[in-house]
């Protein structure tokens, strides 16, 4: 069985690190929204992926492969976009097919053509610009139906959330909704048994460390640093991040 105890490796032990971004919002200036990024700093981010020779893959690809399927490229990364902002199809897109990379982006399904009502408001894509992302040749994911706490709510709540989203967006859409993204990146056994129970390929959460399918890790790219950008594309980065926890939480003295 596949599940939230599965550890994260091809058969025989070998792990399976591949580097995950996850972006929200692109501005063309600097906006006071949380997760923005200025739409030149995404640029040079691509530029730079390109250079180095990176081709992007889907999460579900990397469940697949960590499943005993097909290898990924050498160089492979995961590009995805939380929300579903208007944004991430007017500036993100263009950018994407100009470098000929691919993305997924995590759609709030109750919200869509509305504006975000968890953080800064700001415009969502609606149906149609969803779909013209799909026959751009990217990928849609479920980010919830109301992008709440899924820790918080009872079960019945949690599987409207989970399972309930994909079946709206897959009657919206007409295709495959294959993976799930955890609304804040929170998540604990419970929830990622309910992605594994609605019928996702896998479920994309945070930096932390997990070892689990339904947990694939991502980081939050560093929106004013390429230096600090290049370090995070490091496959072992989620570990990283992980001792630097640990460090923090063990010997606080020691550390900024």
């Amino acid at each position: 069985m596949i599940g939230g105890s599965r550890r994260l490796g091809w058969p025989g032990g070998r792990r399976l690190r591949i580097p995950s971004l996850m972006y929200h919002r692109l501005t063309s200036h600097p906006d006071p929204h949380p997760c923005s990024m200025v739409l030149g700093q995404f640029r040079s981010q691509l530029k730079i992926l390109r250079a180095l020779g990176y081709r992007t893959v889907s999460p579900r690809d990397i469940a697949r492969a960590l499943r005993g399927g097909s290898p990924l490229p050498t160089r492979a990364i995961s590009i995805t976009f939380d929300d579903g902002y208007v944004d991430t199809f007017t500036a993100a897109l263009p950018i994407l097919k100009e470098f000929g990379f691919t993305a997924v982006c995590y759609v709030v399904a109750d919200r869509v053509g509305q504006l975000s009502d968890w953080t800064e408001p700001a415009p969502l894509m609606g149906w149609p610009e969803i779909r013209e992302w799909l026959a751009a040749g990217m990928e849609v994911g479920s980010h919830s139906r109301t992008h709440r706490d899924l820790t918080v709510l009872s079960a019945v709540e949690l599987q409207d959330e989970v399972a309930g989203s994909r079946k709206l967006l897959e009657d919206r859409l007409g295709s495959t909704v294959p993976t799930f993204a955890y609304p804040f990146t929170v998540h604990g056994p419970r929830e990622r048994e309910a992605v594994e129970a609605a019928g996702y390929e896998a479920g994309c959460a945070g930096v932390k460390l997990h070892d689990s399918i339904f947990a694939l890790s991502r980081v939050e790219v560093a929106a004013n640093s390429l230096s600090w950008f290049l370090i995070q594309l490091f496959p072992v980065y989620p570990e990283l991040h992980h001792l630097y926890v640990l460090s923090r939480r063990r010997a606080p003295w020691l550390l900024p």
